[in-house]
């Protein structure tokens, strides 16, 4: 019977946010997840190790610039021939899905279970003025966001019914043709939901972090889907970091307890992974 829901993951020298971000989406009820290595020069393993032990993470590496969209479809692949997944949800490891209500993402998506899939709006945050990193989780950093829901979205899909992602990230072919919808039951037809809101489901998208995470993140390192660095400015960045930072807004916080216990019962407390940031010390913008 198919009731697992999965989440795809594509990454690149995330080492110091993957434990967080599978915590996180493990409360929510997600079980499996599908991870694809793109090129990481860091060491993630032991962050997977407790992950790949209990069958949750699985695990692939897959090289090249702009490969993203050759990931998804290749995500989708696998769980359509592991036959068990109802729901597949695409996010990256700044991006944090949930329920709005706090209830398990499983309740939620019933709702939706006529349809191909559902998109959830993001929520983005910004650095709240923070300047350099922290060991501390993002979701207990960032508490500060926009206050209102962005245009931009991400899809929970059920793989069985999807054809293959677009050249966005943000949007996904039907093979009958038919559409996703938003929460609202509305059906979308690209990347941006023109009336987003955030009142069901909704993707916590931290975004700018701390502006030493920024930069490195933004300024130094390529799209993994399109295999070239962002075409912003650091004074946009400072901006839009400012429209990010004005409401505070912790609702993610919620989680952390439950976070903890299941950190406690993976791996025995003294071998949790705790990511040590690299030496390389960027300028303050």
């Amino acid at each position: 019977m198919s009731n697992v829901i999965a989440a795809c993951l594509c990454f690149r020298d995330s080492a110091p946010y993957l434990h967080e971000w599978l915590l996180f989406h493990r409360v929510q009820g997600i079980t499996r997840f599908y991870l694809y290595d793109n090129d990481s020069a860091d060491d993630y393993l032991p962050v997977l190790a407790p992950w790949l032990r209990d069958g949750s993470v699985r695990l692939k590496k897959w090289p090249g610039a702009a490969q993203q969209r050759a990931m998804f479809d290749d995500c989708l692949a696998v769980a359509n021939v592991d036959g068990d997944v109802e729901w597949l949800t695409f996010i990256d490891d700044d991006e944090f899905l949930f329920s709005a209500n706090l209830l398990p993402l499983g309740e939620t998506l019933a709702r939706y279970s006529a349809h191909p899939g559902v998109v959830a709006s993001w929520w983005l945050y910004g650095s709240g003025g923070l300047q350099r990193r922290t060991r501390d989780w993002a979701i207990e950093r960032f508490t500060l966001g926009a206050g209102r829901p962005d245009q931009h979205v991400k899809c929970i899909v059920r793989p069985s019914r999807i054809a293959h992602a677009t050249i966005s990230p943000h949007s996904f072919v039907t093979r009958d043709g038919s559409l996703l919808v938003d929460e609202n039951f509305q059906p979308m037809t690209g990347a941006l939901n023109p009336a987003p809101s955030a009142c069901v489901l909704r993707v916590n998208h931290y975004l700018t972090k701390s502006w030493e995470e920024c930069i490195e993140r933004r300024f130094l390192r390529a799209e993994i889907n399109t295999g070239k660095l962002k075409p912003l400015t650091i004074e946009q960045w400072r901006e839009w970091d400012g429209q990010w930072s004005a409401v505070r807004d912790p609702i993610a916080t919620a989680f952390g307890p439950a976070m903890r216990a299941i950190g406690k019962q993976l791996v025995m407390p003294d071998e949790i992974p705790v990511a040590v940031p690299d030496a390389r010390v960027y300028p303050v913008i």
